[in-house]
């Protein structure tokens, strides 16, 4: 009798997607409580090979997709979980939307291919700004205002010279004067060469001598960024280039999520940290009031049914405590019952999603929540004016710095300003100026502290500054620096130009250990400051002094 032969499937080629797809099912069909680890360990090689195949055929949404299911399978595959119903309900929808896309493969996809070298242009270099304007007195004097508020002015004789030097360096941005007494430019033909030279990202501000509807339309529909007319503010033209150049830091949305099932919390989780978010998973509901407790969250993202504790309980609870009022709850539920819904919303969540959910659905549901939390939060905790933290918040951040300091046995400093006769401004010049030298100071001590500095604007013209981790001596030297950079700023009113001092007094934890103690002495300090002459910076009594 011959020797039978079995022969062995060939092991598809991992850019045949449609082929390792087809096998990717078959295996998930076979799921149950009893998988064997053998057969879990060839379901996870399928998943892995579809990974490297849709990166090798320059498919990456393909690959980010069979990315999410290899996250979905490790707590299985790693015998923290046994597959549930449930699971394999949505593994088996993300398998199908694997299909679909293995199926649709764009024709273009294929091995990664070399392109030729495109120009560069080099990324931007930290507030330098170029500058074609005809009127050295023009060019003289925003050199010198600008120069307080981090920027470098860079000034081209011509046109030709401007797009030159933008060939050579990307700044942060570009002023052209188009005005006769200027560069005399036509602002469609101007604009258009520095595109050229620069690309179409380059904030262009122009100045013109006239600023009527027209002329607004034709800068407008030449992308300028912001038009001035002369004779020039320039403390309006600092803010426009304040908007125009201004690099918002990354900020990451921070996510709770609340739900039993380790499986699903990492597959949530997978899926809102490669959207750029940072999320924390609570297994155990006792566990949320901790985890709330110990930096601030977005978002809570909640499963509707757990044991022991089901989401409508949790909200209740979370709802019961002030300072968690504002935080968006969403509900996760295979709940399809629209007024079951309704009731659980009306009982502290903000919104439901129905699983199986998709991720495209999940990152834009809790963006949009934590989004609009986070602005509206902004407008409970900012000064209008400045936009620094306003007077009640300050309090709070306060408080926070000197319990932090009591726990880790590290220094704070706190700091008040105050403007000096800022009564006599807003008489002589009205309060419109008053205004703007507020905005001026905000605008200084927003450029000269660090980002782990807290400023709010305590009311009117006093402002107050946290410096973690700073002892007052080291606060004193950058107070009074920044004190002798305000005081050198020139403002203008109707052909009057004068400048402005403050004051300020800084007490330090320790000696101080308690917040009310602390922002007493360092009032008191400001009022000493302000009896030896005003335009000066002084220690709270007890405070360590160094040379200034």
């Amino acid at each position: 009798m011959p020797e039978r032969v079995v022969r062995e499937e060939a092991e598809p080629d991992e850019t045949d997607l449609p082929t390792l797809v087809a096998r990717l099912e078959g295996k998930c069909g076979q799921l149950d409580a009893d998988v064997r680890p053998e057969d879990l360990s060839a379901l996870m090689e399928i998943v892995h090979s579809l990974i490297a195949g849709g990166l090798a055929l320059n498919y990456p949404k393909f690959a980010e997709l069979a990315s999410i299911i290899e996250v979905m399978l490790r707590p299985v595959a790693d015998g923290e979980e046994r597959p549930t119903q449930e699971f394999s309900d949505i593994l088996q929808d993300y398998v199908q939307a694997l299909k679909r896309l293995a199926d649709a493969a764009p024709a273009e996809s294929g091995p990664a291919r070399s392109v030729p070298d495109a120009p560069v242009v080099e990324g931007r270099q930290g507030h330098t700004v170029f500058l074609l304007v005809g009127d050295a007195e023009v060019a003289a004097e925003l050199e010198h205002q600008a120069a307080h508020f981090g920027y470098t002015i860079l000034r081209f004789r011509d046109l030709a010279a401007l797009t030159g030097g933008l060939r050579r360096e990307c700044p942060s941005a570009v002023i052209v004067d188009l005005a006769p007494g200027g560069a005399g430019l036509a602002l469609e033909g101007a604009v258009a060469e520095v595109r050229a030279a620069a690309g179409p990202d380059l904030p262009v501000l122009v100045l013109a001598d006239e600023g009527g509807l027209a002329s607004r339309l034709r800068a407008a529909r030449a992308d300028v960024s912001a038009l001035f007319v002369k004779p020039v503010d320039m403390h309006e033209l600092v803010d426009g280039l304040d908007v125009a150049t201004r690099q918002e830091p990354e900020r990451r949305f921070h996510v709770v999520i609340v739900e039993d099932s380790r499986t699903q919390a990492k597959y949530y989780s997978a899926i809102l940290q490669r959207a750029g978010m940072e999320c924390a998973v609570v297994s155990d509901p006792e566990d949320l009031l901790d985890v709330l407790a110990a930096q601030p969250f977005d978002l809570i993202l909640m499963d509707m049914y757990m044991p022991g504790c089901n989401g409508v309980e949790l909200a209740k609870v979370v709802r019961q405590m002030p300072v968690y009022e504002s935080i968006p709850i969403v509900f996760l539920s295979g709940e399809t019952e629209i007024d079951r819904q309704l009731d659980a919303m009306s009982l502290g969540a903000d919104d439901f999603l129905t699983k199986p959910i998709s991720p495209a659905h999940l990152i834009r549901s809790v963006t949009i929540r934590a989004e609009r939390a986070r602005t509206l939060r902004s407008f409970m905790v900012t000064d209008n004016l400045t936009g620094l933290l306003n007077h009640s918040r300050i309090k709070e951040q306060l408080e926070i710095e000197v319990a932090r300091t009591a726990r880790n046995g590290s220094v704070v400093s706190f700091v008040m300003l105050d403007i000096d006769r800022f009564k006599a401004v807003n008489d002589t010049y009205g309060h419109p100026v008053g205004d703007r030298v507020i905005k001026t100071l905000a605008r200084v001590l927003r450029q000269r502290l660090r980002t782990t500095d807290f400023i709010g604007r305590y009311g009117g013209e006093e402002f107050a500054v946290i410096l973690p981790d700073t002892p007052p001596a080291d606060a004193a030297r950058v107070i009074d620096g920044i004190r002798k950079t305000f005081g050198s700023i020139r403002h203008f009113s109707h052909g009057q130009v004068f400048s402005v001092s403050f004051s300020a007094g800084i007490a330090a934890v320790p000696p101080v250990q308690d917040v009310l103690n602390l922002a007493g002495r360092a009032d008191a300090a400001l009022y000493a400051a302000k009896r030896a002459g005003r335009d000066r910076v002084e220690l709270a009594e007890g405070a360590v002094r160094g040379d200034m």
